[in-house]
């Protein structure tokens, strides 16, 4: 299976993190199967989020933390995530791990005659400049941490790729959780994204081999990197 399984978001940040502390190369396709609500820790710890993010467990909903920073992200069934780890070498900057994950979906895209842009959209999300916008609308956020070891550098790329738009509960729960962390930002707007479902609607055989072209356009660009023996699935 192209896509690794798992149960919730915070199953797949931890296999994320154990083949970031790992170092060697390596890529990751994963979803979670229940819904989620993923934000960065250092924002979970404010004090004026703690009220907030407990009415959401008592209604039922997750919410789980991760190591870098941005804003809150939708997990469960609506979402695809692709993690890379990447050792670097010191001259490898952070526009350059932005440029390799966001042109990796350009390229998957490009296989479906879908162009993509980078850049901010106020409205959306996690908002940022690395955005993977498609005709002004965003279709994922990404997220990188590097961190250096005894061999070197060592990169961690991720990107949140829209299946489709979270359903309404999960919707209203990630638009609250934003208002209170970021009151003086944009409110979400639905309308301000865009999804793989939206973008390939009536071409369920494209939709199903998008994982693939992900992978394959990841592969490319990592073996300009990486000699493709050393790589590691």
């Amino acid at each position: 299976m192209i896509i690794a399984p798992f149960a919730t978001a915070e199953d797949g940040i931890a296999r994320e993190t154990a083949m970031f502390q790992a170092g060697k190369p390596a890529m990751l396709l994963w979803q979670a199967e229940d819904q989620a609500l993923v934000l960065p820790a250092a924002l979970a710890r404010r004090a004026a989020m703690k009220a907030h993010l407990h009415d959401t467990r008592a209604a039922g909903r997750q919410v789980v933390t991760r190591g870098s920073g941005g804003g809150i992200v939708p997990q469960g069934p609506c979402t695809l995530n692709i993690a890379i780890v990447l050792p670097c070498g010191p001259n490898f900057t952070v526009e350059d791990g932005y440029a390799l994950i966001c042109g990796t979906l350009a390229e998957a895209l490009t296989r479906f005659d879908i162009d993509a842009q980078t850049g901010a959209c106020p409205g959306s999300f996690c908002d940022g400049a690395w955005n993977v916008l498609v005709k002004g609308c965003k279709l994922a956020g990404t997220a990188q941490r590097v961190r250096t070891t005894q061999d070197g550098r060592v990169a961690l790329l991720h990107a949140a790729i829209l299946l489709r738009l979270p359903d309404p509960g999960h919707w209203a729960e990630l638009c609250l959780i934003h208002q209170a962390a970021f009151p003086s930002e944009p409110l979400l707007r639905p309308d301000a994204h865009t999804t793989i479902t939206t973008l390939m609607s009536g071409a369920p055989l494209q939709q199903k081999s998008f994982p693939g072209a992900l992978i394959r356009a990841a592969e490319d660009r990592l073996s300009v990197l990486i000699p493709r023996e050393e790589k590691a699935a």
